[in-house]
């Protein structure tokens, strides 16, 4: 019978380099969202606030936002967005489904005053970050 090797969960998708250690551990990878307990284990059930996402890493924020979103964060979202969008998914939380329809109203103008293409039919999460992506190039063109 094979031994058993020892399991890493590890945010997918996982690094060449960060690979090569892990296997050369001698470690079995798998995805962190299969990890016993999962995202809710990671992060507090109560008192997370909304101001409170600068206390996890990106790959604990990324778990959290695909959890409760069910779609991944564009893979270009900085640590600044990442904490932002998880502190709106906090306050979302508490006020309603009326906020998000203002949010998603106030996104929707900003992509469009951008001049960008978009769907506007797209999930808040994909529309606010093709927003954000398209402020850093504009901000990167013009710094």
């Amino acid at each position: 019978m094979p031994k058993e090797r020892e399991i890493a969960y590890e945010p997918h998708p996982v690094s060449p380099e960060r690979k090569r250690e892990l296997m050369s551990a001698g470690l079995k990878i798998l995805d962190a969202r299969f990890k016993p307990g999962g995202v809710a284990a990671q992060l507090p059930a109560d008192g997370i606030g909304t101001d409170s996402g600068d206390q996890f890493s990106d790959d604990q924020l990324r778990a959290a936002l695909e959890a409760s979103t069910g779609k991944k964060p564009h893979h270009k979202l900085g640590r600044e967005k990442l904490i932002e969008q998880f502190n709106a998914l906090n306050a979302g939380r508490q006020e309603g489904p009326a906020a998000d329809d203002q949010a998603r109203t106030e996104i929707i103008a900003d992509i469009a005053a951008m001049e960008v293409e978009f769907d506007p039919n797209d999930a808040i999460e994909d529309l606010a970050a093709l927003r954000d992506v398209a402020r850093e190039e504009r901000s990167n063109s013009n710094g």
